[in-house]
């Protein structure tokens, strides 16, 4: 399988506003091999491609299904990850799966969990979760605000409000800068001390009613 243009998953959010203005279903396939190596994490992307109707996306993964049936000992396919981005009547849907050979027909829905910090777990699952309850983007600043309360109730023995926010703001930041799926735009400000504020949102607040593959 020759090697692709990737999915640029940081372009979603602008290409989920454009297929909402015109009204139009898009989306993307990456095509996944095993890890290159014991050592590294990520596995080996062998091709990208976009799709432009649900026909489109069923002809591509049938493609791959047929070609992992014929070639079960050396089809050299991990697994794949599936976007669907829905903006037919004006609506903004957002829908992620992952694909293995063995699935079949069937697709398994994204956790985006993967946003977690495994070295600051406690205080980046709070802000996940604060994310993925907004309805639109909104100031850093009121995620961390938001985030808060749950900190104090998970991890709030003995540390200060203070100590909560530098850590909920420490684990935003890296999410920010780490997880393609969390989209950040800069706007200037003069109330703001820094001369800037950032908006922030996750895009599994779109992720509602997949009814793209109907």
């Amino acid at each position: 399988m020759s090697k692709g243009v990737p999915i640029e998953e940081y372009r979603f959010k602008s290409l989920l506003d454009h297929a909402s203005k015109f009204g139009a279903l898009m989306g993307g396939i990456q095509w996944y091999g095993p890890a290159l190596s014991d050592t590294l994490p990520q596995s080996n992307l062998l091709h990208g491609q976009f799709w432009h109707s649900t026909a489109d996306f069923h002809d591509s993964l049938q493609e791959m299904r047929d070609y992992c049936r014929k070639h079960p000992d050396n089809h050299g396919l991990d697994h794949a990850h599936v976007y669907a981005l829905d903006g037919r009547g004006g609506a903004m849907k957002f829908h992620a799966y992952l694909w293995t050979p063995i699935m079949g027909e069937a697709m398994q829905p994204l956790d985006y969990g993967r946003a977690v910090d495994p070295h600051n777990r406690a205080y980046s699952s709070c802000i996940l979760e604060t994310l993925l309850a907004q309805k639109k983007a909104v100031k850093t600043s009121t995620v961390v605000k938001r985030a808060l309360p749950l900190a104090l109730q998970r991890l709030g023995a003995g540390v200060s409000e203070e100590t909560h926010n530098v850590l909920l703001h420490k684990a935003l930041t890296v999410m920010m800068n780490t997880e393609s799926l969390i989209y950040t735009r800069r706007f200037d400000s003069d109330h703001s001390p820094s001369g800037q504020f950032t908006m922030v949102e996750h895009l599994g607040i779109y992720d509602k009613e997949p009814t793209w593959l109907l």
